[in-house]
């Protein structure tokens, strides 16, 4: 009698991935694998500049790119919403949610599903490596894991940053030999703040969401900066690329948010239904622009004022 084979189960982050959603699915996948499951790390979309350095410096191989999830075994990392996954997500084996973003999920069967206000998705696979007595925590798992703690949290200045981020990140520097946290804090966040000879396209969609707010489409990129005059000297070309966009994917709004992660702080650029805006940050609106001081976190202070602002209007 033959043996079963096993299934593969993959465990895959949202579009256009970021350093926390790669670094916490290769974690997670060895995770597993020590566990006894055959799990292999994958990326849906091209990893960007920073997550790149983060792979080289640890001495990993990017995941495998998986775009369909028909017929497949999957967790999903770093999101829930089905306008971030994969491809066909619906026709997937969805085993596993572990995120620590807003709550817009939807499934069949009763499957682990795991949110917590932390940081980052890769505080959440630390803790597990952590609190496992069986289990041993390599320095390259390590340092990967807290590359995505540092990448999300923005080096601990973004308003998402808990205690715990910063208690497990400082034990996965010891872990990785990593000595000064905010030193390759920076020096990580500085890999994707590329603006100046990047092409409209790529600023725009380096880290782009999607959401629905009310029945709305809604598109929100962000993109890292260390000097707002980069932004200025392509305003006028971002603002039309927006609604060369919009029109074309028919968004109700497009948002593009530039990041200081030297001095605190985020200009936003956007085109379509600009009153949202207005109403969610209660600010005037000049040239389809608004500055927000020490504002840092999409997730924490970007979202949540829009989608009251949608729903009550």
């Amino acid at each position: 009698m033959t043996e079963e084979k096993e299934e593969i189960i993959y465990i895959v982050g949202h579009k256009n991935p970021d350093t926390d959603s790669v670094s916490s699915a290769i974690a997670y996948a060895n995770y597993l694998n020590k566990k006894g499951k055959k799990a292999v790390p994958a990326i849906c979309g091209q990893i960007n500049p920073e997550t790149e350095f983060v792979l080289d410096y640890f001495k990993f191989k990017a995941p495998e790119s998986l775009i369909n999830a028909e017929g497949k075994k999957i967790i999903l990392l770093d999101h829930n919403e089905k306008e971030q996954s994969l491809d066909n997500i619906e026709k997937a084996e969805i085993l596993e949610v572990i995120d620590h973003h807003r709550i817009s999920f939807d499934w069949s069967k009763p499957i682990f599903f795991q949110i917590e206000p932390v940081g980052s998705t890769s505080t959440l696979i630390a803790r597990k490596y952590l609190n496992d007595k069986k289990i041993k925590i390599e320095g390259k798992i390590a340092g990967l894991l807290l590359s995505g703690i540092l990448s999300d949290t923005v080096a601990f200045k973004s308003s998402t940053t808990t205690k715990e981020d910063i208690e497990i990140a400082e034990k996965l520097a010891k872990l990785s030999g990593i000595k000064n946290l905010e030193e390759f804090g920076i020096e990580i966040k500085k890999k994707k703040a590329i603006f100046i000879g990047q092409s409209l396209e790529n600023i725009i969609y380096s880290d782009f969401k999607v959401f629905d707010f009310s029945g709305k489409k809604v598109g929100i990129g962000q993109v890292e900066i260390c000097d707002l005059k980069e932004v200025e000297e392509r305003k006028k070309e971002l603002i039309e690329k927006l609604k060369e966009i919009a029109e074309k994917e028919k968004y109700n709004l497009l948002i593009l948010i530039a990041t200081n992660i030297i001095k605190p702080g985020s200009q936003l650029l956007f085109w379509g239904e600009t009153n949202y805006i207005k109403t969610a940050f209660k600010k005037e609106i000049k040239n389809n622009s608004l500055y927000l001081e020490g504002v840092m976190s999409r997730k924490k202070e970007i979202v949540p004022p829009l989608m009251k602002a949608f729903s009550e209007n």
